[in-house]
């Protein structure tokens, strides 16, 4: 493929236009990502660049055949250079300029002259001496050119001096005049930036570098604002007033620490919210945070996991509750009650409101699953399967209670639904009277309400789902089932009149 057409330009595009298309390419070439396509990008770059500078050569060229007539129509080869600092003489090697033109056809240019040109402020060559001098000369300004040491400087100053003396700074640096040489500095410094995960600049300063050079690069402005937050633990933007969650991915992991920030009540979550935020506008997870930390918080602030690492933080802090009231018994109840037995009972109460929680979420979290898939829907079922449980259990044994400790979670799996929910909970007490055999003397109507929220939610929901063939979760909040709800309501108004 051409180079004109690989960037997307036409034949006769100007110099400006073929950097503009370059730009754009790299923000979807990138070098990590596609090594090949952006060497291809590159030599497009280059081979368009070479044509579009020869083809302005030619112009010139004949623009100086006109002006000089028949009897000056040679090319002219070499300049004599005079060193802007010291007023050194170089001869045409020094200056990079070939030595094989003759001499019969050599143009001088003047010290005057010469300045011009390397500032950039003569707009018409003379003549085609002028313009091969001019190329020469950008071309040893290149080379001369400290990169690295400018790059260090750069990198310094933009760290630690105010974004207007800043760019004042970049201003005064008459070493940038020439065009040629700006541009070729600005992309080898901004790609620099955005490959070096170690640099960080405040955006501000960055925003002066695109500016000066000329270049705007999105993706560089998200990553090193990212780089920046997290060097200066600074998250306020990404919705992370306190640094105490960035300090915490930072470190390196060590479990016993983790597992005593996890014990902090919504802490996990918080950590695990800005490390997603980061990685989002970084476009992966910046170098700076700890992988395993990650990994480690985003387990937590999953509401389905129930691993090992989500009891532990629930035990911790039942037992810290036990020994703090162990502590406290003697001073709260004067010797009254044994410390020992406060202890268990504060530890024990604490421990069984968490796991009844923690199950009431991952119920609630099973239920929304949004793929469709078999499993999904089986574990969609599992509310039913409590409330079910529940009747059967205290049928059978004829207590009544039995049922409420599986009945109530299955029914406040769905508060999030809580008209209908509500609608088949009065429902369900007005059917207790109706049921078969002896089911009114064995189940109590509260344990029948509490079940008939699952089970018709679920029966009506699935009836739904499968007339318009989408998933079980995706049909909460359908009017068949909020019509049914409006049913059972309606008769358990008309049982309690009658």
């Amino acid at each position: 493929m051409a180079p004109f057409d690989l960037l997307g330009v036409p034949g006769d595009a100007d110099e400006a236009t073929i950097k503009r298309a370059y730009a754009r390419r790299l923000k979807v070439t990138r070098p990590d990502d596609d090594p090949e396509g952006f060497q291809r990008l590159h030599e497009a770059y280059q081979q368009a660049l070479q044509h579009c500078r020869q083809r302005a050569m030619a112009a010139a060229w004949e623009d100086g055949e006109e002006d000089a007539g028949d009897g000056d129509s040679a090319v002219v080869h070499a300049v004599h250079a005079q060193d802007r600092e010291t007023g050194r003489e170089r001869n045409p090697e020094e200056a990079g300029i070939p030595a094989d033109a003759d001499a019969a056809h050599t143009v001088l240019l003047d010290a005057e002259q010469l300045e011009a040109l390397i500032a950039g402020r003569t707009t018409r060559l003379p003549s085609p001496a002028a313009a091969a001098a001019a190329s020469a000369i950008a071309d040893v300004e290149t080379r001369r050119f400290d990169f690295d040491g400018f790059f260090a400087e750069t990198m310094e100053r933009a760290r630690d001096t105010p974004h207007p003396a800043f760019s004042a700074w970049l201003a005064a640096r008459d070493d940038l005049y020439h065009l040629e040489l700006k541009q070729s500095v600005g992309e080898a410094l901004f790609q620099r930036l955005g490959y070096d995960d170690g640099i960080a600049i405040p955006p501000a300063n960055l925003s002066v570098l695109e500016t000066f050079f000329g270049l705007q690069d999105y993706w560089l402005a998200q990553r090193m604002a990212v780089r920046w937050a997290i060097e200066q633990e600074q998250t306020a933007r990404y919705d992370e007033p306190r640094p105490l969650a960035i300090r915490q991915l930072k470190r390196p992991f060590r479990w016993p620490q983790a597992l005593a920030v996890s014990c902090v009540p919504g802490l996990s979550a918080r950590i695990a919210r800005l490390s997603q935020r980061l990685s989002d506008d970084y476009g992966d997870l910046p170098e700076r945070i700890d992988p395993r930390q990650d990994q480690f918080f985003q387990q937590l602030a999953r509401k389905d996991y129930l691993g090992i690492w989500r009891w532990l933080p629930m035990l911790a802090r039942a037992i810290g509750l036990a020994i703090l009231g162990y502590l406290l018994a003697p001073l709260v109840f004067a010797q009254s009650r044994p410390a020992l037995q406060t202890a268990l009972v504060i530890g024990g109460s604490a421990l069984a409101i968490q796991i009844g929680w923690r199950v009431m979420i991952w119920l609630h979290a099973i239920s929304l699953g949004d793929s469709g898939s078999s499993k999904e829907n089986r574990r969609a079922l599992i509310p039913v399967w409590l409330a079910l449980g529940g009747l059967v259990m205290a049928a059978a044994w004829g207590v009544e209670w039995l049922a409420y400790p599986l009945v109530i979670p299955a029914a406040l799996v769905h508060w999030r639904r809580s008209f209908d929910a509500l609608r088949f909970l009065l429902g369900g007490i007005a059917m207790q009277p109706l049921l078969p055999g002896t089911l009114p003397e064995l189940l109590s109507a509260g344990a029948v309400g509490f079940a008939m929220v699952p089970l018709g939610l679920s029966l009506f929901d699935g009836l739904y789902a499968r007339s318009q063939r989408i998933p079980l979760s995706a049909a909460a909040g359908n009017g068949w089932t909020t019509l049914a709800s409006y049913g059972f309501f309606v008769g358990w108004v008309l049982a309690r009149l009658v």
